[in-house]
């Protein structure tokens, strides 16, 4: 089992954005039939979700909309045109591809090769937990399983 380590700081961030905005649509994969293309229904949830994405590093970032935006440099962007600009996201430790070195190896052997996005109905608990004092959120990940274990 992996245990991925996220910095409260920057988990606050993306879960406060979820909270405070508009859920995006996600897709309700159980609705997918070879009768329909494997295509699911999109859904807004009812509670807010975190994203969990493994692609260009591991991280967690806001499903709110509109998005979080920064800027090339990290800054944010007060000017929030549609293709300006990127996500704010938390990096899992030794997962950030401009700052860890070995960030595409430790990804792999963390969460494994395939990209995915996975989401989390706990941005209300995360939050939770940071109001508490925690300074890392930990989540553990395993075959069909993720957990919040801080």
């Amino acid at each position: 089992m992996a245990r991925l380590i996220f910095k409260a700081s920057d988990v606050r961030r993306v879960v406060e954005h979820t909270i405070r905005t508009k859920q995006s649509e996600i897709p309700k994969w159980e609705t997918a039939t070879e009768a329909n293309g494997w295509t699911p229904v999109r859904v807004t949830p009812d509670e807010p979700v975190v994203l969990f994405v493994h692609d260009d590093g591991v991280y967690l970032m806001s499903n709110g909309t509109p998005r979080d935006i920064i800027g090339p440099d990290g800054a944010d962007m007060l000017d929030r045109k549609k293709g300006d600009g990127r996500s704010f996201v938390a990096y899992a430790e030794g997962c950030h591809p401009k700052k860890d070195s070995g960030w595409w190896d430790t990804s792999r052997g963390l969460v494994g090769g395939d990209d995915f996005v996975e989401y989390l109905p706990w941005a209300k608990d995360m939050l939770a937990s940071i109001y508490e004092g925690a300074k890392e959120i930990v989540i553990e990940v395993g075959p069909n399983r993720l957990e919040m274990v801080s």
